[in-house]
């Protein structure tokens, strides 16, 4: 891959230099406005303009995603504050004594555990799900 680069950049490099070799006739730039008037080589001013539009065309690009840099930001930012509660928790968790284990010395059964020794014991189909 970097050599298809520099043989890129090699290529246009040779392109520039010929194009500005070939055309080096003078021409007049007259600044309507300002009556300024300047006397360049031909190649200059296409390679100047070329430039400058490319200039215009990043800064306008570079305003265009300004709006997905700030949210790119901000959910970094999230992100990060995220991942400090998330650690936070995992700490606490593992400071805290287990809950409810079975065998656990001290402990009684949450409610739905428990057995009533006066209830039917007669076998009982599953609730019906709704699927089909």
């Amino acid at each position: 891959m970097r050599y298809i680069f520099w043989l890129l950049t090699l290529l246009l490099t040779a392109v520039f230099i010929i194009f500005t070799v070939a055309n080096r006739e003078p021409v007049v730039i007259d600044l309507w406005p300002f009556e300024i008037e300047q006397t360049l080589p031909f190649s200059l001013v296409v390679l100047a303009s070329l430039l400058f539009g490319f200039l215009v065309g990043a800064f306008l690009m570079w305003l265009r995603f300004g709006a997905a840099r700030a949210r790119a930001r901000q959910a970094e930012q999230r992100a990060a504050v995220l991942e400090r509660e998330l650690t936070n928790l995992k700490r606490s968790r593992a400071a805290a004594p287990p809950q409810g284990l079975p065998g656990a010395a001290g402990r009684a059964a949450p409610a739905a555990l428990t057995v009533d020794a006066t209830s039917d014991r007669s076998p009982r189909l599953p609730a019906a799900s709704g699927s089909g």
